[in-house]
């Protein structure tokens, strides 16, 4: 039993999620010592090869955003400190301003290092206890400016529903809606009702009240339909 426990495990845990593990790494309070000290926990032989793995595909990730973003934007040209204050004299948006200015001195600069390297090895980890309440996806709007790329890349991946538990109920719903006695509704209306049970019911009602009411709903087409069978028959 215990050798067939092994090997569970072991299948399971050498399937583990990627895009999980990058989305952790992506986390202002986690980063990867975190990831790394629970891999470490659950196998410390892999823990290491698992990290670099997140880490690789991150890198790789990373620079599919920066060669998007110089393929958007290879019309303009880098202008220097001198040139963006002689341009723009800090009246209209001073912080805007600002963040060119210093973009501008970092890749004047010339560093070897990424934005991603340098939010992961250089930058200090976030206590969980001091910003417990932390939105990450408001944390990488908040600081587009300064991560560029990378808050893009953190914003598209974070945004991945992690189940399609939301998806599958919509389906199961709009079962619901086109019964035997509706089935000549317009795609239109169908999206309609469904939309408007969502958002004054939200997800949460899914299971309960919403399927409980299209239930009702089925009862009395049953019987409006058993009705008018009958008095059709008697005349």
């Amino acid at each position: 039993m215990a050798k067939k426990m092994q090997r569970k495990f072991a299948k399971y845990w050498n399937e583990y999620s990627v895009i999980l593990a990058m989305g952790a790494a992506l986390d202002p309070r986690l980063k990867l010592q975190i990831l790394r000290s629970a891999y470490d926990k659950v196998d410390p032989v892999t823990a290491e090869g698992k990290v670099d793995i997140v880490r690789n595909n991150l890198i790789s990730l990373y620079k599919e955003y920066q060669t998007k973003s110089a393929s958007s934007s290879n019309s303009s040209t880098t202008l220097t400190p001198h040139e963006l204050l002689n341009e723009s004299p800090l009246e209209a948006d001073v912080n805007d301003d600002l963040f060119e200015l210093e973009s501008s001195l970092i890749s004047a600069s010339k560093s070897t290092k990424s934005t991603l390297e340098i939010y992961l090895d250089d930058e200090p980890r976030l206590e969980m206890k001091t910003f417990s309440d932390m939105e990450i996806l408001s944390f990488w709007k908040e600081n587009q400016h300064r991560y560029g790329d990378l808050a893009s890349m953190a914003s598209d991946l974070l945004s991945i529903p992690i189940t399609t538990v939301a998806s599958e109920s919509a389906f199961s719903v709009g079962g619901r809606v086109l019964n035997p006695f509706r089935n000549r509704l317009l795609p239109q209306n169908v999206q309609a009702l469904i939309c408007t049970r969502n958002w004054l019911r939200g997800y949460a009602d899914l299971e309960g009240d919403i399927e409980e009411l299209f239930d009702e709903e089925d009862n009395d087409a049953t019987k409006m339909a058993s009705s008018s069978g009958v008095g059709d028959s008697n005349t």
